[in-house]
Order: C-alpha cells, then sequence, then structure tokens
C-alpha cells in the first residue's frame, strides 16, 4: 500500500516538473515571439517613415520642376553700352515730311550709326503718314512743325499763320498720342516782327543750307556739308528727295568718323547749354 503511494507521488512530481519545464518554455517562446514582432514592427515602422520622408522629399522635387517648368522665361536685357558723347556735335534737320518714300532709309542710317534729327513736318503731310511719325519717334528723333501746308507765314495775316502753326501742332498730337510739338520752322525761314511777338514756340532756323532742295546731287550734298560743317551746326535738308537720303548714308559715317555726335535739335541746346524761348530764332547752338 505505502509502495503506490510513494509510487504515485513520484509519478506526480514527474509530471509537475515536466509540467513546469513545458510552461516556463512557452513563456519563453511567448518572449521570443513577441521581441521578435517588436523587432518586426519597428522595421516596418522606420521603414514607414523612411519611404514617407523620401515621398515626400520626391513630391517637394516633382513641385520644384513643375514650377520651373511653368514658370514664365523672363529674359533680362542686356544693357546697351554707354558711351562718352563726342567733343563736337551738330544737329541733323529734315523739312517737308513725313515722307514715305525716303524716311525708312534714313532712319535706318541714323539708328545704325547712333545718330538722331529733328524732322519739321507739314500738317497735311503728316496727317496720312502717321506711321512714319511713329517710326521717326521710335528711332529716337523729334518731329517739330514747319507749318501746315508751306506758306510764307511772314506775308500773311496772323491769323492765318497761327491756324497753320495749331491745325499742325493739333493733327500730331491726335496721330502720336499727345505728342507735343515744341519747335517751330518757318517755311523758307522767314519771320516778321509780329511772330516773334506771337509765336510761343521756338523758331529754328540754319546755319549750314546742303541745298539738296536746287542740287538734287547725293554726291553735292555730300561734298558740302565735308565743306562746311562746324561744331554746333543745325544743318538743313529735305527729306522729300531720294537724293538726300542717299546723301545721308555717306554723311552720317562720315560725321561720326570726324568726331561729331548728330542729335535733335533740342539735344545740341542742351549739350551746348543753350536755353531757347519762345518767339526767338536760332541758327544754331553757338
Amino acid at each position: 500500500m505505502s509502495g503506490r503511494r510513494e509510487y504515485r507521488k513520484r509519478q506526480w512530481k514527474r509530471r509537475q516538473s515536466q509540467s513546469e519545464k513545458l510552461t516556463m518554455l512557452l513563456k519563453g517562446s511567448i518572449a521570443v515571439a513577441v521581441v521578435l514582432v517588436l523587432v518586426l514592427t519597428g522595421v516596418k515602422i522606420v521603414s514607414t517613415v523612411q519611404n514617407h520622408k523620401q515621398q515626400k522629399q520626391e513630391e517637394t522635387l516633382l513641385q520644384k520642376q513643375n514650377a520651373v517648368a511653368e514658370s514664365p522665361v523672363v529674359e533680362v536685357p542686356t544693357p546697351e553700352p554707354t558711351r562718352a558723347p563726342k567733343e563736337k556735335a551738330v544737329a541733323l534737320t529734315f523739312d517737308d515730311g513725313p515722307s514715305r518714300d525716303n524716311d525708312g532709309t534714313i532712319l535706318e542710317t541714323l539708328q545704325a550709326n547712333g545718330a538722331h534729327a529733328t524732322f519739321f513736318v507739314l500738317g497735311n503731310r503728316a496727317r496720312v503718314d502717321g506711321d512714319i511719325m511713329q517710326m521717326i519717334l521710335d528711332a529716337g528723333c523729334e518731329i517739330a512743325s514747319h507749318s501746315w501746308d508751306h506758306p510764307q507765314l511772314s506775308k500773311i495775316k496772323w491769323k492765318k499763320a497761327k491756324s497753320q502753326i495749331d491745325r499742325t501742332d493739333r493733327i500730331v498730337s491726335k496721330l502720336l498720342n499727345g505728342y507735343q510739338i515744341s519747335l517751330l520752322r518757318p517755311p523758307y525761314g522767314s519771320i516778321s516782327k509780329t511772330m516773334r511777338k506771337k509765336v510761343k514756340k521756338p523758331m529754328i532756323l540754319w546755319s549750314l543750307d546742303t541745298e539738296d532742295w536746287k542740287s538734287r546731287n547725293a554726291k553735292k550734298v555730300f561734298n558740302r556739308v565735308k565743306k562746311e560743317v562746324k561744331d554746333g551746326d543745325i544743318i538743313l535738308m529735305h527729306d522729300i528727295h531720294p537724293e538726300t537720303a542717299e546723301a545721308v548714308k555717306k554723311i552720317v559715317p562720315w560725321l561720326s568718323e570726324q568726331g561729331y555726335d548728330m542729335l535733335t535739335v533740342t539735344e545740341l541746346m542742351a549739350r551746348k547749354g543753350k536755353t531757347m524761348e519762345g518767339g526767338k530764332a536760332y541758327l544754331d547752338a553757338n
């Protein structure tokens, strides 16, 4: 009897010991599993964070690329080099235009040589050639008045003379978005005492007449300038003659080579420090 009890007791202890070992083994396995899960979860979290960070970087880069692609290209103009004024200067002037046939050639020559000029226009021609006058302004040149249709203002009544001046002012202003004419060249250079009292603009004459209106010869016009030009001159030409346009092709480069700047009348007077007044006549800038 006691032998059986001892046997059962040993059997129970053996099972108890096996159960404890199994429990410990199970706990160890669970612990390992938990650690493994945590490790894998951590790796996944880190991977997810890294992937998210990389995705954000890629999205930011893509946004920047798109922004660059969509942004308008802004061209920064290269500033034109400035040059010092030359010691000598003259004003080139053209009467009786605008001329659809010749002004394009004249302006091309002026622009190619960095030169300006003053164009004394007739109102009855200006009214049909507003686009030519705009070209003149766009080239950095000046527009002034030569009356409406070229009468000798000093020989007509002041009321009519004033109308000649005013009509030209109005049509030029209308065609050129409010441009205000500031200078007058009386036809034939003829000025009366009444005009000196009542004309409100400076009246511009000339000191060098190329006589292009008489010779109609480009070579003679050029030679006259070569022979007579001097610093401060106001040079008279007429843009209605094709021979004058041809002469300008030689005159302008030659003057530049001789050390002359070619300016508008207003620019020349400013360069020489000469103030112009209404009703007064000016032959040159000296």
